[in-house]
């Protein structure tokens, strides 16, 4: 086993690993796809919608073979975690972690397949005639492979690393607020710079702040009786329903996209497919639905207030003036749902007021993400320091023997 007096230092290594993981990403996203006509993307117009999308895919310039980003893998890991729900609710009906997992990958590729398909019309190619179809064919493939590999280095990084997928997130979008301020002066900057500082001051409140509801332990008799309790964050679900929002926000823009493609005539699918974006008013009233619908899902799906309320009622325990049973389970479930409402409309607020401030020309199009990324960061960054945390304190003990 090796000499029990050394220091393991499961920090650093995890830290290093991250660090490597970071460094093969960065690389990957500077490789082109094979046959693209690069100086037809040499110009990209930021605006809000582009640099939404490079905090998933993290290339401006959208012709890296890392262009699938996490997107495919994030909405397949909520589509999973909603199907897990319903089959945990049905005790007869359980399934293995390792098939869930194969599900996931199964689900990614498919989203991914259909993504990647719906990109090829888009790009410009350099050659024409009977190549061209060859080079779409090498194009698809190395976006698929590309999200396979963006795939494993987060689920790499997640078992040897620190921050698990999010970091990759972190760093697109670190990316992106950087471009923005190379853009602008500072005093362009102050509106999205107060924004910003306040969804840092909001993020932090719902994070560190919670609700405690007394319980009654028929074991405990003596004076720690008091200190029993149910926390609940007033932000329950935490960050993942904004970092969920924007991969499930892409979704009906493939969908649309995908059909319009088939069906140009239709002006209809045509104005929906351009309107679903976050410089047009149904695109940030969809994204702002988006966040308030995940917000109470994966609140419920996380906190499983039926759960718990089961295990209250097997232990004998129960919560002050509620009777066990259906009543516990219906006032945590009420308690989950509202403090969801809440922080989903406080954070529907912090994100949507630069978006609508944008749309009316009271803030550049270009800044109109610097809040909400700044609020996403924050929530990031408060996560990887909590797990560094565990590890530096791991580090801190020392063998007996």
């Amino acid at each position: 086993m090796g000499n029990h007096n050394s220091k393991e230092h499961i920090f650093l290594y995890k830290f290093l690993y991250t660090v490597c993981t970071l460094l093969v990403y960065m690389l990957g996203r500077h490789i082109p796809l094979y046959g693209i006509d690069l100086s037809a993307y040499r110009d990209v117009e930021l605006n809000a919608q582009t640099i939404f999308l490079q905090s998933l895919s993290g290339d401006f310039n959208n012709y890296s073979i890392f262009i699938l980003g996490m997107w495919p893998y994030m909405l397949a890991s909520m589509l999973m975690l909603v199907y897990m729900a319903i089959k945990q609710a049905d005790k007869t009906s359980q399934v293995s972690p390792k098939k869930v997992t194969k599900l996931m990958l199964m689900t990614a590729l498919i989203i991914g397949a259909v993504q990647a398909y719906e990109r090829l019309s888009a790009y410009e190619y350099r050659v024409e005639g009977d190549q061209l179809l060859f080079t779409k064919g090498i194009v698809f493939l190395e976006m698929i492979v590309g999200m396979l590999i963006v795939i494993r280095l987060c689920n790499q990084n997640q078992k040897y690393g620190l921050g698990g997928r999010m970091v990759i997130i972190l760093v697109n979008i670190m990316d992106a607020m950087f471009a923005m301020f190379s853009q602008h002066t500072p005093k362009e900057m102050i509106i999205p710079a107060v924004l910003g500082f306040f969804d840092i001051a909001i993020m932090l409140i719902l994070e560190t702040t919670e609700k405690r509801i007394a319980v009654q332990r028929v074991s405990i008799h003596n004076i720690y009786a008091e200190k029993n309790y149910i926390a609940y964050k007033l932000n329950p679900a935490g960050i993942m329903p904004v970092m969920f929002a924007s991969a499930a926000f892409m979704l009906p823009q493939v969908v649309f996209s995908l059909i319009a493609q088939f069906n140009p005539d239709n002006m209809m699918l045509n104005q929906i497919s351009e309107n679903i974006v976050l410089t047009k008013p149904l695109g940030i009233i969809v994204y702002l639905s988006t966040i308030w619908v995940l917000s109470i899902v994966f609140a419920i799906i996380m906190i499983d207030p039926k759960k718990m309320s089961e295990g209250l009622l097997k232990a004998g325990d129960s919560i002050l003036d509620i009777y066990a049973g259906k009543q516990t389970s219906r006032y945590l479930i009420g308690n989950v749902i509202r403090f969801s409402i809440y922080s989903s409309l406080i954070l529907s607020i912090c994100l949507g007021l630069p978006l609508v401030l944008q749309l009316y020309g009271y803030m550049d199009t270009t800044l109109a993400m610097l809040p909400s990324s700044i609020m996403m960061s924050t929530g990031i960054w408060i996560a990887f320091y909590r797990e560094s945390k565990v590890y530096l304190n791991l580090d801190r003990y020392k063998p007996i023997v």
